[in-house]
């Protein structure tokens, strides 16, 4: 199959970009740019989508001996991400901006991209497993489950996909034990980003100040 990559610029992608190589597919990866303010690094565990990390993105490619490309979805990612964000909060609702991501960039914006280039699927670093059952109709029905590592699972983010956009995902790490394995194949790989922090907290609020971020955008009022 012709996979297109979801390159983040850490270590899951990396890998999961890797052992799709090896199952034979042909592979071109790509990294979303998200932000428009990508000249800020990352602080630990904090942020996403800096210079930083399209540089690890493209290493990792390299090493991989695959292409490697950067789609600017920046203004998509704002429109339908943060603007969303914000008028949950300024409703009184706590919205989750990574399922509304995966639903509208990552399986939308970057897959059916993908697909009106000719790509057959997408393959990223969740964890999360796909499962194939009879239909009762002589078929088969693709089924979302949960990772095999209860602590890293992100079935809950992509339970929004649908049947079709699940039929043109592939999610290696989500039958890997632990992100012990996935750490120490990316090192056996060669891949600079074994030893990477995760990113955690609001990819767009890199210093993990939401109060501040919305009192930014929104103006002070009490709660």
């Amino acid at each position: 199959m012709r996979v297109l990559a979801a390159l983040s610029g850490g270590v899951d992608s990396a890998v999961a970009a890797a052992r799709a190589v090896d199952a034979g597919h042909d592979v071109v990866g790509v990294h979303m740019a998200l932000s428009r303010s990508r000249a800020q690094h990352r602080t630990g565990s904090r942020g996403c989508c800096s210079i930083e990390d399209a540089s690890d993105a493209r290493r990792a490619a390299d090493v991989l001996g695959i292409p490697y490309y950067v789609w600017d979805l920046s203004e998509e990612f704002e429109e339908t991400v943060v603007a969303d964000f914000l008028q949950e909060y300024e409703a009184g609702r706590t919205p989750n901006p990574c399922v509304r991501c995966n639903e509208h960039i990552k399986f939308s914006a970057l897959l059916d991209r993908g697909v009106a280039l000719g790509f057959d699927a997408v393959v990223t670093g969740h964890y999360a497993r796909v499962v194939e059952r009879p239909d009762g109709a002589g078929g088969v029905v693709r089924q979302l489950h949960r990772a095999a590592d209860p602590a890293k699972d992100q079935s809950y983010v992509l339970a929004v996909m649908g049947p079709e956009r699940l039929a043109r995902s592939l999610f290696p790490l989500g039958d890997t034990p632990s992100k012990d394995e996935v750490r120490a194949e990316a090192a056996a790989r060669g891949l600079s980003v074994s030893a990477k922090p995760d990113s955690y907290d609001i990819c767009f609020v890199a210093d993990g100040d939401t109060h501040g971020f919305l009192r930014e955008r929104l103006g002070a009022r009490p709660g």
